[in-house]
């Protein structure tokens, strides 16, 4: 059976252990449409090999390509932007549960459109997430949206640092945030400057919060949130962007003990639901679209 959908690979140079490839993306439907991903790319072999067994890459070479054996393999699809076209990196890593950690190679800036982008999705079995959507940089953009299930406001550091973690862990396990310290729930600059100026310089507070966060959060989040500080109407604010982690998050709390918290109406909310709890879990190792695919959801 012939897909509506195949990549190919036009190559340019084979090595032993790699392949140079220009990478296309050719539909078959009222007719051949061949579309140019990117020029002169390159993975590693077992990789470019674990594609072609998977029937989603036809290979044009000369002589006629020769695969190596089939060899374990997971792909991810880290996605960067949503809309008629996904844009995307596809990452490649031995396992499946060290994907995001230790990806081994990756083909950056892909763009399909969405239909066929999850065609490739399910063909492959890949774990898709979402790298910096809904990420907002600037303050005052934030505070022109307002709280919601993305964007979240703390007065400071030192008065909220419980919140602050519910607020990652909750991000980390439901869907990318942005954190700002020194803005009021109404939108109001605030401002931080008496916590940078209780540290000594901006460098040493930034030091703190990394510093905070690493030892109230478990696993070591990865990637660890982006944390900036910024001058707004003359005031310092923190931005911290959190992305969905693929592992489950749990915070600590001041014994010690570890607690879940999701995010859900524009709210935190710690979850004690063993159910819910191992839902969570599974899709932060397989997905949500594999998950359901699988019956496990």
């Amino acid at each position: 059976m012939r897909h509506i959908c195949s990549f190919v690979a036009a190559v340019i140079q084979l090595e032993e252990q790699s392949v140079r490839f220009d990478f296309y993306q050719e539909s078959q439907r009222s007719k051949p449409v061949r579309e140019l991903l990117k020029q002169r790319a390159t993975l590693p072999r077992h990789y470019f090999d674990y594609l072609f067994h998977s029937g989603v890459l036809e290979v044009e070479c000369d002589p006629p390509y020769q695969p190596v054996a089939a060899q374990p393999a997971a792909i991810g699809m880290n996605i960067r932007s949503l809309g008629s076209n996904v844009v995307f990196d596809m990452c490649f890593a031995p396992q499946t549960y060290k994907l995001w950690q230790n990806t081994d190679a990756v083909l950056e800036d892909i763009s399909l459109s969405a239909d066929l982008f999850e065609e490739y999705v399910y063909r492959l079995g890949a774990i898709s997430r979402f790298r910096y959507l809904g990420r907002v940089d600037d303050p005052l953009v934030a505070t022109q949206l307002g709280e919601n299930d993305m964007i979240e406001f703390k007065r400071d550091f030192l008065l909220s640092k419980t919140g602050i973690i519910k607020s990652i862990v909750a991000f980390a396990n439901s869907n990318n945030g942005n954190l700002f310290l020194g803005i009021t729930d109404e939108g109001t600059i605030s401002g931080v400057d008496h916590e940078v100026e209780h540290y000594g310089d901006p460098d040493k507070y930034i030091l703190a919060i990394t510093q905070y966060i690493q030892d109230k959060t478990v696993p070591l989040l990865t990637p660890f949130p982006k944390i900036t500080l910024q001058k707004v109407q003359g005031k310092y604010v923190v931005a911290i962007f959190v992305e969905v982690a693929s592992e489950l998050i749990c915070g600590l709390d001041k014994n010690g003990e570890k607690y879940v918290v999701i995010r859900t109406n524009n709210r935190s909310v710690v979850v004690k639901d063993p159910h819910q709890i191992g839902e969570i879990y599974v899709k932060r190792k397989l997905g949500s679209e594999i998950s359901r695919r699988l019956g496990l959801l």
